[in-house]
């Protein structure tokens, strides 16, 4: 059964990033708007580890250290990998730098937020998780629900703007560590 589960979440994962690459060729297809305009992409990332860019605490959080980050970016930044995850990958494929991680924003300055907002935390999921106590995908739709109250970006941004939603298997573990109980878990972020 946990093989089977692991199959189907592959498979969903994969067949999203498909989808969203399929997707984004068309969508951008020349870079120019209707008014011959370029057309400023902007990448906004939710979900787990396969997309988070250094959004986890260093406290909490062995992806501050070695070997992670030696390949790319050459020094520990917070990815889950030795080098690029996922949204370094669709980044690059838009030809913009991967979006800065919304955990380390000080202040909203248009340059830092340029090319959009990485929400992911590592060990998440859509529900809260056994794996780390940290912002579940509601969440990283309210933090982004709450930039956009702000009118952080314009709505012509938004509306030509992607959405990179990876989640793999930590709802599943969860599920299967409560031995097949699901108990929906809230937990207030600041």
């Amino acid at each position: 059964m946990k093989k089977k589960m692991a199959i189907i979440s592959s498979s969903f994962c994969i067949l999203i990033l498909f989808a969203l690459l399929s997707t984004v060729g068309e969508g951008y297809n020349g870079d120019e708007d209707r008014k011959g305009g370029e057309v400023k992409k902007v990448l906004f990332v939710f979900g787990d580890s396969y997309a988070d860019t250094g959004n986890l605490p260093t406290s909490v959080s062995r992806s501050w250290k070695p070997p992670y980050g030696i390949t790319f970016p050459g020094k520990p930044s917070g990815r889950f990998s030795d080098g690029r995850v996922l949204t370094d990958y669709i980044a690059s494929f838009l030809g913009i730098q991967s979006p800065f991680p919304y955990r380390q924003l000080k202040n909203v300055d248009t340059e830092t937020i340029r090319y959009g907002i990485n929400f992911a935390h590592g060990g998440t999921g859509v529900f809260q998780t056994l794996q780390v106590d940290q912002p579940n995908m509601t969440t990283q739709i309210d933090f982004f629900q709450q930039l956009v109250n702000k009118n952080v970006y314009t709505t012509q941004e938004l509306s030509s703007s992607i959405a990179l939603v990876s989640l793999a298997g930590n709802d599943y573990s969860t599920y299967l560590a409560r031995n097949g109980s699901f108990q929906l878990i809230v937990v207030e972020q600041p």
